[in-house]
């Protein structure tokens, strides 16, 4: 007789902690590094003389923000998997 196939149960607490704590990180992270780097990217046209310096000020919020991002996203997106049941 083989065993039952073990198939782990997340809760649903846990799950919408996940959501939500996700969210509050991708939101205001994506939306300053996104202003930012919006920021960055219209000073490089407006100014195309100080466009070095305008793409290399583009770095800063990617580097600083980025990993927030990332972790807000990774964040919303295992919470919508265990939501799926996957």
């Amino acid at each position: 007789m083989s065993q039952p196939e073990f198939k782990p149960r997340h809760s649903a607490a846990g799950t919408a902690a996940l959501l939500i704590l996700g969210l509050l990180v991708l939101i205001p992270s994506g939306l300053c590094t996104g202003i930012l780097g919006g920021g960055a990217l219209i000073g490089a046209f407006e100014d195309p003389k100080n466009a070095d310096s305008a793409l290399s000020f583009l770095l800063m919020p990617l580097i600083i923000g980025g990993p927030f991002v990332v972790g807000g996203g990774a964040m919303v997106w295992v919470a919508i998997k265990r939501m799926r049941g996957r």
